[in-house]
């Protein structure tokens, strides 16, 4: 009976093990399983993290390069519209002139009513930012000439914007510097010659525009050693027209060679100087006559 009892207790113990055994495995398995196929591997994960934060940044690029490109387009289209609206008033102010002139009055309308139409056709063009500035500068200059003609019956001379009349010339006086040979053929590349002096009462209207700044006028002693204007005319120093002590064709400042081009001082006086200074310069063209 023992025997038996032993061996049925035996029996009872090894199904038992192999009961817990294989239940524990499928247990394992299972679970092992389901996690794996849960969690991604963390090199794929920050992968996917970086990929979106990069895409993100782009956006961002991308969201305010169009914001800043449209303010520069709103921006000129500001000023388009400013100048346009300018050459409307003065259009107007015309219009308006010319009701009072009986002698000139039906030559005028037309020349307005023309302007009317190129100005038309200008606010067209203003809208997709492709028009020819100088084609409006050229407009604009007529608009002002023929402005001046009304307010005086017998002036037929007129200068382009930014220039100024005397004396049946015009006069571009530049805010900007450069040397003396570049603004010779600057002034030459508007059809124009760096200034030319030809009388007191010229002399004085320009100095009155130049004053206290430096500027170049069209005199030199670089050419044959003996002070010239341009235009080959011999200019014979007055020393009440010079600083103190000037010229004195100085050669101490580094540059190379000696002083041999001429500028307005602060003052309206001349001094000699090196020629590659940068300076202002004036410029000086006959009048045109619009008709």
């Amino acid at each position: 009976m023992r025997h038996s009892t032993g061996e049925s207790s035996s029996n009872s113990n090894e199904y038992h093990d192999e009961l817990d055994n294989t239940d524990t495995k499928a247990i394992w398995r299972k679970d092992t399983v389901s996690r794996l196929a849960v969690v991604p591997p963390a090199g794929q994960s920050r992968w996917s993290f970086c990929l979106f934060g990069f895409s993100v940044i782009l956006l961002l690029i991308l969201i305010i390069s169009i914001s800043v490109t449209k303010v520069q387009m709103d921006r000129k289209l500001s000023t388009v519209e400013k100048e346009i609206n300018n050459l409307t008033q003065t259009l107007l102010s015309i219009t308006a002139r010319i009701q009072s002139l009986d002698k000139h009055g039906e030559f005028m309308q037309q020349k307005v009513s023309q302007m009317g139409l190129n100005l038309n056709t200008l606010q067209e063009r203003s809208e997709d930012m492709s028009f020819n500035v100088d084609r409006i500068e050229g407009f604009a200059s007529q608009l002002k000439c023929l402005f001046n003609k009304l307010n005086n019956e017998t002036q037929d001379q007129c200068c382009p914007l930014q220039w100024s009349v005397f004396s049946k010339h015009c006069y571009y006086f530049s805010d900007y510097g450069m040397s003396w040979h570049r603004a010779r053929d600057e002034c030459e590349n508007m059809k124009a010659e760096l200034l030319i002096l030809k009388s007191r009462e010229e002399k004085e209207f320009v100095i009155q525009r130049t004053m206290p700044y430096y500027y170049w006028l069209g005199l030199s002693d670089e050419r044959t050693g003996e002070w010239e204007w341009l235009d080959g005319t011999p200019y014979v120093i007055d020393k009440r027209e010079w600083m103190p002590g000037q010229p004195d064709d100085w050669r101490l400042h580094g540059l190379g060679g000696g002083e041999d081009c001429a500028h307005f001082h602060m003052d309206g006086r001349y001094n000699d100087d090196h020629c590659s200074r940068d300076y202002r310069f004036v410029c000086k063209a006959h009048t045109h006559t619009i008709h």
